[in-house]
């Protein structure tokens, strides 16, 4: 048995970069910008370097100055987030693209609205210049791609073939190719600006496209996944020449030092990772943030480089001298976001029912082996098929969903498979209580109260769960928006799988429980008080305790 578990676990292994000793320049962190009230989306530098553009959830641009780090300018009138920002090559123009469905130009210097873009059905994800300053081009969830005449604002051409969300785009350098990445499908395209066809069709990615960027010569493109990867592609070929392993979460956002040199990646697992392009080894992780980086740019002259981050602030690092370096350390401080799923993941469970689905549950209660879910993941079913997360040799939680499906006997003798039973369920709320037969020693119930705590608006929330098509036990970052009487809404990118799943405030205590989402991001979850209400009516016999 042992020797079993051995073998599929260092199937499942996934190889560790090390840092080799040597010379080398560091970024460290000299300043953090304050004052967005919500997620920083967005950041991009003016072409000379000295100002810094920032969008935000909160609706609002700001403007700040690079070298004391001040606020210059608020830009307001988007009444949706605002998703991306991108400066013209001469410095004078900004565009900003929101999920209010338009595009507006600004006057850097006065920050007066010059222009608002507007043919989409649906949110603008991504905004970028030619490098002439000539054409505008944006994606959008409504899978087109449309560039514009930066001047005039005209319409010049729609480009078609995306068959998902443009979830990002980028010029290449002479301007005549334009990258785009889809956010279901998890492939790239590459147009030719001129004729608006489409040139190839990169495939490899496994997740979402998060970012693309050229590298300054035009002859490497970088793509960043949720995936948790980055890949580098031959633009004269369009092989993928190297993958980049090593974040532990999705990658949101990939940029180049403007000598081509390092690529920065910024991630879900709230930190910064630079690469050497040349050998694809990683240098450094860069920490600070608390939630996830979200956004991340070079300075013209590489001396600066920016992160805008869920946690509401950007932080500025500077490049200093030549350095010996050392190893980075086999186990750095986890941030707050994995301390929290570390701490929850354990009362999470995947649910596989046939002819349904598939779904979450959350263990509230070891005592009496009570978990929840949803009433629409149970079906018309009384039993149910339950598993928990298992750990390999290691201790890793496996995240191979093959390896549950076909391991059955060998996680029902280790106590990672049960049957689980509806003890109550209610339709109109969309839950379900269940009783499981049995659970590993490693489970653990999840923190909750009776007396659920106050979520603020704007206040970050983790979702866990299992995702379809995704890897198993995930979190995933929320923002909570408002408490409707039947459920929360929540700005977030779940999937189906998470149903079921628990919505965790930021001290990790669940606060209720995901049922639906649509493809604009916004997830409804409902509240801990409908879970509390169905275990009275229904006279469960359950712990009640406090935390």
């Amino acid at each position: 048995m042992k020797q079993t578990r051995f073998l599929i676990s260092m199937l499942l292994l996934v190889p560790v970069l090390f840092l080799a000793n040597g010379f080398a320049q560091d970024y460290v962190h000299y300043k953090t910008l304050a004052g967005h009230s919500t997620s920083v989306w967005s950041v991009a530098f003016s072409p000379d370097g000295q100002t810094l553009a920032s969008g935000s959830s909160d609706g609002t641009i700001h403007l700040w100055d690079v070298r004391t780090g001040t606020h210059k300018k608020t830009l307001t009138g988007h009444s949706d987030w605002v998703r991306s920002v991108a400066f013209s090559s001469d410095g004078q123009t900004l565009a900003s693209g929101s999920y209010d469905h338009t595009i507006r130009l600004w006057d850097v210097v006065t920050g007066r609205h010059l222009k608002t873009l507007a043919k989409h059905t649906q949110s603008v994800t991504s905004v970028s210049f030619s490098p002439d300053g000539q054409t505008l081009a944006n994606g959008s969830w409504d899978c087109n791609i449309r560039l514009w005449d930066a001047v005039t604002g005209r319409h010049k051409k729609t480009l078609t073939g995306h068959t998902d969300f443009v979830s990002t785009i980028s010029f290449s350098p002479d301007g005549q190719t334009l990258a785009s990445g889809g956010f279901v499908g998890g492939t790239i395209r590459l147009w030719d600006v001129s004729t608006g066809t489409n040139k190839r069709t990169l495939t490899g990615h496994t997740s979402s496209v998060s970012s693309v960027a050229f590298s300054p010569d035009g002859q490497t493109l970088a793509s960043g996944s949720y995936d948790n990867t980055i890949r580098l592609w031959d633009m004269s070929t369009g092989t993928n020449k190297r993958t980049l392993t090593g974040h532990t979460d999705g990658v949101s956002s990939v940029a180049f030092s403007p000598d081509g040199q390092i690529l920065a990646s910024g991630s879900r697992d709230s930190t910064i990772h630079l690469w050497d392009v040349r050998t694809g080894t990683h240098k450094r992780t860069l920490t600070g943030h608390s939630y996830q980086v979200v956004s991340v740019a070079f300075s013209s002259d590489g001396k600066t480089l920016a992160s805008g981050s869920s946690d509401k602030t950007i932080r500025l690092w500077k490049l200093t001298s030549p350095r010996t370096t050392k190893p980075d350390s086999p186990t750095p401080p986890k941030p707050t976001a994995n301390q929290v799923y570390t701490n929850a993941i354990r009362a999470v469970m995947w649910i596989v029912n046939p002819g349904i689905g598939e779904g979450s549950g959350v263990l509230l209660d070891k005592k009496h082996k009570l978990a929840v879910t949803n009433a629409h993941v149970t079906g018309p079913q009384n039993t149910i098929d339950v598993y928990f997360p298992a750990p390999d040799e290691k201790g890793e939680l496996i995240k191979d969903r093959n390896f549950y499906l076909t391991n059955g006997g060998v996680l029902k003798r280790l106590g990672y498979y049960t049957k689980a039973h509806v003890i109550a369920r209610n339709e109109k709320t969309d839950l379900a209580i269940i009783r499981l037969d049995g659970f590993p020693e490693t489970a653990r119930e999840i923190d909750w109260n009776f007396t659920p705590p106050t979520t603020k608006v704007g206040e970050l929330v983790y979702i866990l769960g299992n995702p379809a098509k995704q890897e198993l036990w995930r979190w995933t970052l929320g923002e909570f928006l408002n408490d409707h009487e039947d459920f929360l809404h929540i700005q977030s990118d779940v999937f189906g799988g998470n149903s079921g799943g628990p919505v965790l405030n930021k001290q990790g205590i669940l606060i209720g429980i995901v049922a639906r989402s649509d493809q604009l991001m916004n997830a409804a979850a409902i509240p801990i008080r409908h879970i509390n209400r169905l275990l009275s009516e229904s006279n469960v016999k359950h712990s009640r305790f406090r935390r």
